[in-house]
């Protein structure tokens, strides 16, 4: 058994560009600092949290499998099992 425990090594990330109405992007910037956290950080927990809530979204997605996307099943699982902490 190791001494220390083993680093968590982080998930792989896509990089991806949106345009948001610059009242959006304002408070996007102004929560980011409220949490002391990153803007990518907000934008991908909020999106995580949309993503497990909406049972609707989670019932089309079993009903609509994305073929040849591999990972996204380990997302769709991952989105239905992880339950963050709330404040």
């Amino acid at each position: 058994m190791p001494f220390i425990p083993r680093q968590v090594k982080p998930p792989a990330r896509l990089a991806i560009t949106c345009k948001l109405p610059e009242e959006t992007a304002t408070l996007l910037k102004r929560y980011a600092q409220f949490l002391d956290s990153t803007q990518e950080y907000v934008v991908n927990e909020t999106l995580c949290v949309a993503f497990r809530r909406d049972k609707e979204f989670q019932a089309w997605l079993t009903s609509n499998p994305a073929g040849d996307e591999h990972d996204e099943s380990q997302a769709v699982a991952r989105s239905r099992h992880i339950e963050r902490p709330r404040p």
